[in-house]
Order: structure tokens, then C-alpha cells, then sequence
């Protein structure tokens, strides 16, 4: 009897000893399985991190690849003009203006459009001919600039947002236009960024309507150009569409359009209300200056016109009655046209 409850408690001390090591097993598999779950949530965690600070490393201008001709750092947002530094020749000196919102650019992922001006890997073009041009990156701020010694020069500055700057106060991603021949400045700030916009365009698109020209754009391009001509320090006459405007120097508009060339060339030009016809050359608006400063007479006459389709502004400065337009070079004014235009 006394070794059958001897060998009875034997076995049941030795279950207990089981059960207390399955119970400690099946602990230890827990701690395990709660630790291993931590450092996955800590490693997931940290992906997110490294995620969240490339994304936001990959939105800001990036001023490196942009010195290497990739302007992919840009197209996030839209880019809009908000307003020029501009001379009025009223004794203030430059002033910004936030009216001057005429101008327009064009961003894709390797090239630059504004006006007749070009950027392409750090290549400035004007009117296709490449210039000579200077790179200064202090870290901060990228200008990009012609050099040349007796014609008109450009340069184009890159702010990126919270660079101290005299337009937005560092708030938004800018950059700046600068053109010597009118010591003339364009502004143009970055807005509604957006992480899949593949290109940026500013008020570039065509027009739903298939009428090329009418009132309402004949009334805008008025406001545009006595607004411009203020910056130039000169004073326009428009063509009211039924009599000749008549230049100091002998010639009168529209009707001596037959007589003139184009770029040297004879050219098919004339008169058309809504910028079509049968003309290389659909003129829509002339307006005029006659100088006032020697050698006297002298004028600037402007033409602007659709060729093939498109818009185009041509300029007449001959003092001997009849001449030779040619394609203007003024930024502002070819942007303030085709920014109408395709409106």
C-alpha cells in the first residue's frame, strides 16, 4: 500500500513538471513572437520614415539637377506670373509691380520656354541662337546668365522656398526672369503643387473657340499694351479699324501693308478681323509710336498678326517711308500677345 502512494505521487509530480514546461515553452514562444512583432512594426515604421523624407526630398526645387538641364524638380505645381520689377522712369527707381502678370512660361523635364528666350541644359537661346552663358550656384539660389558684351543679356535665378528673397518672402519656390535691354524683371512663383503633374504650363492652352480673334481679345490686348508701353516710357496709337493710322513718317496703316517685306522677303500682308484670311500674314492690331528725340522722324510700328496659324508680333522702325517688318524681340510683348491669343 505504502509503495503504491509513493509511486502515485511520482507520477504526479512528474505531469506538474510537464505542464510547468509546456506553460513556460508556450511563454517563451509569446515573448518571441512579441518582440519579433515589435521589431517588424519598428522596421515598418522606419520605411515609412525614409519614405516620407524622400517624397519630401523629391518635391523640392533641386537646384543640382537643374545646373545638369533636369528641370523635373519643377513640375509639381503650376507656375504663375506674379508680378515684374520694372523702371516707370518716375524718379522711384525699380519697383515691383503685381500687375505686371502678363508673361508666361513653359516647364517640361528638360527644357525652359519663355518668349523667345530658351533654357536646355544650361544652353540659353534666343530666337534659336545660342548665346554664351555663365552658371553661379552659391548653394542658396542658381543663375544661369547671358554674356555678351555689346547685345542685350538674360538671366534666369532659382529661389527655393525659404530662400530669402524681396517677392514672397522665401514662402514659395521661385524664379525670376531679368532682361537688360529694359532692365525688366519677371517674377513667377510655383502654385498648387501636385506630386503627379508631369509638366507645367502657364495660361498656355488653345482655345475651344475656332475663331481666332474678336472684341473681347482685341480689348485685352489694348489694356495689355498701354499697360506695357508705360514700362518702355512711350505712348501708342492704335488703329481704330476704319481709318489709316498714319506714322511721321509717311506711311499709313493698313494700306501700305502691300508694300512691305517681311524678314527681307517678299510677303503676303494685310488687314483681317478675325486673324484669318488668305494672307501669310493675318494683321488683327497696328499700333504705332512716332518719337519725339532726334534723328527725327522715327517710328515703331506694330504689327499683330497670325501666320500660319499662330500668333506672332512683327515691327517696322524704318524712317524712309516703306520697309521690312521682322519679328519683334521684346519678351513681354510676344508673351502678352500669345498668352491672348490662345486664350
Amino acid at each position: 500500500m505504502k509503495k503504491t502512494f509513493i509511486f502515485l505521487t511520482t507520477i504526479c509530480a512528474m505531469m506538474m513538471l510537464a505542464a510547468c514546461g509546456k506553460q513556460s515553452s508556450k511563454s517563451n514562444d509569446t515573448q518571441s513572437q512579441s518582440t519579433q512583432s515589435s521589431v517588424a512594426t519598428s522596421k515598418s515604421s522606419s520605411k515609412s520614415s525614409q519614405k516620407t523624407v524622400k517624397k519630401r526630398e523629391d518635391t523640392a526645387m533641386n537646384l543640382k539637377q537643374i545646373q545638369k538641364g533636369n528641370y523635373s524638380s519643377l513640375l509639381h505645381g503650376d507656375w504663375k506670373m506674379i508680378g515684374a520689377k520694372v523702371n516707370y522712369h518716375k524718379g522711384n527707381g525699380l519697383e515691383f509691380d503685381r500687375s505686371q502678370v502678363d508673361g508666361q512660361i513653359s516647364i517640361t523635364r528638360d527644357k525652359i520656354v519663355d518668349g523667345s528666350l530658351t533654357l536646355k541644359r544650361n544652353s540659353v537661346s534666343v530666337d534659336g541662337n545660342e548665346e554664351i552663358a555663365e552658371v553661379q550656384n552659391n548653394g542658396k539660389t542658381l543663375s544661369i546668365s547671358t554674356n555678351n558684351t555689346d547685345e542685350k543679356n538674360w538671366s534666369i535665378t532659382f529661389y527655393p522656398a525659404g530662400t530669402s528673397n524681396e517677392y514672397n518672402n522665401g514662402s514659395k519656390n521661385l524664379i525670376t526672369i531679368w532682361m537688360s535691354d529694359d532692365n525688366y524683371t519677371e517674377v513667377f512663383e510655383e502654385q498648387n503643387s501636385d506630386n503627379n503633374s508631369k509638366s507645367s504650363f502657364f495660361t498656355k492652352k488653345k482655345s475651344n473657340s475656332n475663331c481666332l480673334w474678336g472684341s473681347s481679345k482685341d480689348e485685352e490686348l489694348e489694356a495689355f499694351v498701354n499697360k506695357w508701353s508705360k514700362t518702355m516710357d512711350q505712348d501708342y496709337q492704335k488703329y481704330d479699324g476704319v481709318n489709316d493710322l498714319k506714322t511721321s513718317v509717311g506711311t499709313s496703316y493698313p494700306s501700305d501693308l502691300s508694300k512691305e517685306t517681311v524678314k527681307g522677303q517678299q510677303a503676303s500682308i494685310g488687314w483681317s478681323k478675325d486673324g484669318k484670311g488668305d494672307y501669310e500674314y493675318n494683321v488683327v492690331a497696328i499700333y504705332n509710336h512716332d518719337g519725339d528725340l532726334p534723328p527725327l522722324p522715327n517710328r515703331i510700328t506694330y504689327c499683330f498678326a497670325f501666320h500660319n496659324g499662330e500668333p506672332v508680333v512683327l515691327v517696322e522702325q524704318s524712317r524712309d517711308g516703306t520697309g521690312d517688318f521682322e519679328e519683334t524681340q521684346n519678351a513681354q510683348l510676344n508673351a502678352g500677345f500669345n498668352r491672348i491669343a490662345e486664350n
